[in-house]
């Protein structure tokens, strides 16, 4: 059964077979129970796991001698991941420090438009430091250039501000809006990520019996040594218009701002219903509060600029990172002068030694040219073989039977394995609720070990760049069916 809510999005229902399990290879030997943001996992972790990964389990132990658990991000060494330490990476493709090669679906979770290393960046970021250099600690010109550049791809955006990450950003996008309305209360979506600073890191991932019957509540802290930050936010159920009318019924007159993800890619890439954005943005409108999107995962990838281009609805703060620095950590936050004269005129600060710093902003620049100059022939090719990679796993998922759904928007992409026919998945709680998380975890094991990377939590969108081809996705493909015939037919 095929749904397709809009011309870009592609949904497929995939039905159940009925025969029992296809024993593994391998004999399961530990079980590891992993928190993401407060989500507890499990994943098998087979004795033949680490063939061929021999260096990097050895590297990894040698990491965690000296760095706590051995990297500094968690999501890069959960402990039902395959060790993985990446040697260098080209064009769409990875090498690890054991040889062995992948095609990488995961493009370091999303700034990587371009591909690893392309030469353009590679170019502006050389030219940078070795001709002007590359901290200054003053005003550059090449940040007011990005600015520029940025603001003809995002037109909600009037005046904005750099910053180092997508935490930094969103942290400041909230102040922004808590300043600027005279209020303090925010209103946050189940699943929805918006960096990990002490205003909005909640237990994102939480357990489906903490959350709230009535679809709206208090947030849960998402880490232990929190302070009390998040009194002031009430996180509520997302896709649900009706939720969000009793939470603003509530709580609507004290609220600063709404901050969302306009598409969930935090919580297995789910695309907003129809109408959805543009009634949020009426709703918190009348009751005198903002509407904040977070485009750290879709600005410069759904659309050049971003959901909001995509979807036709301006938000009152945008927040932008990941793509627009081709792999290089940046982050902005822009809105009306208005609304920006809050930090122009004060009282809000905002700083940062490395905020705007002149290699990112030149990488950033790079970025922006390239897009800029060719945008119509670059969306082109991305969103042909994001049609083409999500059609061929639909296609694999339906001939062999197996529950699941497919969605994508452009190069975003998700192939959500189920643990029984449903007809659609629309916010966290169906995705907690349905996703088979184990097989989901074997089967990226599999593809791993076959070349095919992405990352093992179901919960993480898959990323497509330029420096994919229609060969490339041939060869997923092709290795996608033999690792859905051994891990996920029953």
């Amino acid at each position: 059964m095929r749904q397709v809510p809009n011309s870009s999005l592609v949904v497929f229902t995939i039905l159940r077979l009925l025969p029992a399990p296809t024993p593994l290879t391998t004999a399961p030997t530990k079980r590891h129970t992993a928190m993401n943001g407060g989500n507890a996992m499990t994943g098998m972790i087979s004795k033949t796991d680490s063939s061929g990964a021999a260096l990097s389990a050895k590297t990894l132990e040698r990491g965690r001698k000296s760095i706590a658990g051995g990297d500094s991000s968690t999501m890069r060494v959960l402990p039902y991941h395959i060790p993985l330490v990446a040697d260098r990476g080209e064009g769409c493709r990875l090498w690890d420090v054991d040889g062995n090669e992948y095609i990488d679906l995961n493009m370091a979770y999303g700034p990587l438009l371009l591909g690893h290393r392309p030469k353009q960046v590679i170019e502006a970021v050389y030219r940078q430091i070795s001709e002007q250099g590359s901290q200054l600690g003053f005003p550059t010109e090449v940040t007011i250039r990005v600015a520029e550049k940025l603001k003809q791809l995002f037109p909600s955006i009037e005046l904005l501000r750099f910053a180092n990450s997508g935490t930094e950003a969103c942290a400041s996008a909230i102040r922004l809006a808590r300043t600027y309305t005279g209020r303090k209360k925010l209103i946050m979506f189940e699943g929805h990520y918006h960096g990990w600073s002490e205003a909005v890191f909640t237990k994102y991932h939480a357990p489906l019996d903490m959350l709230p019957e009535c679809g709206y509540g208090p947030a849960i802290p998402g880490t232990t040594g929190m302070t009390d930050a998040l009194d002031d936010v009430i996180t509520c159920q997302w896709n649900d218009l009706d939720a969000l009318e009793r939470c603003l019924a509530e709580h609507g007159d004290e609220a600063a701002a709404v901050i969302m993800e306009p598409i969930s890619g935090n919580a297995g890439l789910l695309m907003p219903r129809d109408g959805y954005l543009q009634t949020v943005r009426e709703m918190i409108h009348d009751k005198g509060g903002l509407l904040i999107f977070d485009e750290v995962i879709t600005g410069m990838r759904v659309s050049p600029g971003g959901a909001q281009e995509h979807y036709m609805v301006s938000p009152d703060i945008t927040v932008v990172s990941k793509a627009m620095g081709g792999g290089y950590p940046v982050g902005s936050f822009g809105a009306s002068a208005e609304i920006m004269s809050c930090i122009t005129n004060g009282p809000l600060f905002h700083g940062g030694v490395f905020s705007g710093n002149a290699v990112v902003m030149s990488a950033a620049e790079a970025v922006l040219d390239t897009v800029l100059a060719d945008k119509e022939n670059i969306y082109a090719h991305l969103h042909a073989i994001a049609d083409q990679l999500a059609g061929g796993i639909a296609d694999i998922y339906n001939r062999l039977n197996i529950p699941a759904q497919v969605y994508h928007l452009g190069p975003l992409l998700a192939g959500l394995i189920t643990k029984e026919e449903v007809e659609g998945l629309y916010n966290y709680r169906d995705v907690r609720r349905h996703c088979d998380f184990d097989r989901y975890i074997q089967f990226q094991h599999h593809m791993q070990r076959s070349g095919v990377y992405f990352h093992p939590n179901e919960f993480e969108p898959m990323f497509l760049s330029t420096a994919h081809t229609s060969a490339d996705i041939d060869e997923v493909l092709e290795r996608w069916e033999d690792g859905a015939r051994q891990c996920l037919v029953r």
